[in-house]
Parts: structure tokens; sequence; C-alpha cells
């Protein structure tokens, strides 16, 4: 049980300094708390789509 305390603390401290760091970048009408984590979450979505697209162009270079 109290390995599980300690690994969700863990994930809060990454998601709040995750937060905080997001926080410089963004404009002041999205620091707000939901507009925050709609914004990380569209960041998140946007990263995998372009690394999944950049990982199908280089294997398919490395395989011609």
């Amino acid at each position: 049980m109290k390995k599980n305390q300690k690994q969700d603390g863990v994930f809060r401290e990454a998601w709040e300094n995750m937060s905080n760091d997001i926080s410089k970048l963004l404009p002041q009408k999205l620091q707000r708390r939901a507009g925050k984590k709609k914004m990380l979450i569209l960041l998140a979505i946007v990263e995998l789509l372009v690394l999944g697209a950049a990982g199908k162009f280089l294997y398919d270079w490395l395989l011609s």
C-alpha cells in the first residue's frame, strides 16, 4: 500500500512540474486550470502525431 501512495506522489509531482513549465509558455488566458489541462492534452496528441509521422517516414526511408 505504501508503494502505491509513493507512486501516486511521483506522478502528482511530475504533473505539477510539467504544468508549471507549460504555464510559463502559455498566454495569460490559458493559464487557468481548465484551459491548461486542455492545452496539455492537445500538445500531447500533436506530439504523438508528429513523432509518429516522422517515424513512419524515417522507417520507409531506411527500408528503401
